[in-house]
């Protein structure tokens, strides 16, 4: 998995590392990470996003769109999160910006921010939607996300588009 900063210019910046930790102004956690748990091969590859808590806390899953979700650990108390990029050791470094964006192994990618009602964290199969945009260019750079899950407080999120 590669993650990205995402400039106001919409220019990509690498950033070292393998996870991305987001972090609530409750200090509650979400973890993203590529999947590592084997799944029926009818799957696609994707990502994870568990809750860093303990004791473990249920994820709130909120379709915004086929392409969108709101993923959120407390509904009332998650307004404002932090984003550090994690390399293995877990070392964290501050994502200074509110996007990002993961390209998994398969290269398929996801947007990550803060959700616009700063109600959780806003996750976009493929790119962000932007306004304006000619259909041809909002097809090409969105794609359907799905969701298969694993655990009241782990998901395995994956990018797809219908042929």
């Amino acid at each position: 998995m590669n993650i990205f900063l995402v400039s106001e210019q919409g220019k990509l910046v690498l950033q070292k590392g393998s996870q991305l930790i987001v972090e609530f102004a409750n200090g509650m956690r979400l973890e993203l990470s590529e999947s590592p748990t084997p799944l029926p091969p009818t799957i696609p590859h994707g990502l994870s996003i568990r809750s860093d808590c303990q004791p473990p806390v249920p994820l709130n899953i909120t379709p915004v769109a086929a392409n969108g979700i709101v993923v959120a650990l407390d509904q009332e108390n998650s307004v404002g999160i932090t984003m550090h990029i994690a390399d293995a050791a877990r070392c964290l470094q501050t994502v200074k910006g509110n996007k990002v964006l993961i390209r998994l192994n398969n290269g398929k990618t996801l947007e990550v921010m803060e959700d616009y009602a700063r109600r959780g964290l806003l996750i976009w199969g493929g790119r962000e939607p932007i306004p304006g945009l000619p259909m041809d260019e909002v097809k090409a750079r969105t794609e359907s996300l799905g969701l298969y899950p694993l655990a009241s407080n782990l998901i395995h999120l994956f990018p797809w588009r219908l042929e």
